[in-house]
């Protein structure tokens, strides 16, 4: 099989690749040069609140932390009390928001 170097892949890829035949004009280059400085981000606000969101999530809770600490003293203790109706009434919560969102 030869490849030629033409055609619509070679184009493709020299666009993609930013390779620029001999043949180009300088004007050609001078403007995909200043295209190339002009080069812009735009962060959407869906996206700054779902990093703001994430970077609470990461910030330490010291209120659940201590939740936990008291729930492993009772469970080493052997005094940890679990209700039937209180686990159940957890999981369909759970069940519910996840249907809504």
């Amino acid at each position: 099989m030869q490849i030629s170097g033409h055609g619509k892949v070679d184009h493709l890829a020299k666009v993609l690749l930013g390779v620029h035949e001999a043949e180009s004009s300088g004007s050609r280059q001078a403007t995909a040069r200043t295209q190339a400085g002009k080069d812009e981000v735009q962060i959407s606000a869906q996206a700054k609140e779902l990093q703001r969101i994430r970077e609470l999530a990461s910030q330490p809770d010291p209120e659940r932390a201590e939740r936990v600490e008291s729930i492993r003293r009772s469970l080493d203790a052997g005094t940890y009390d679990v209700s039937g109706r209180a686990v159940g009434d957890a999981l369909v919560k759970q069940v519910l928001t996840d249907a809504i969102l």
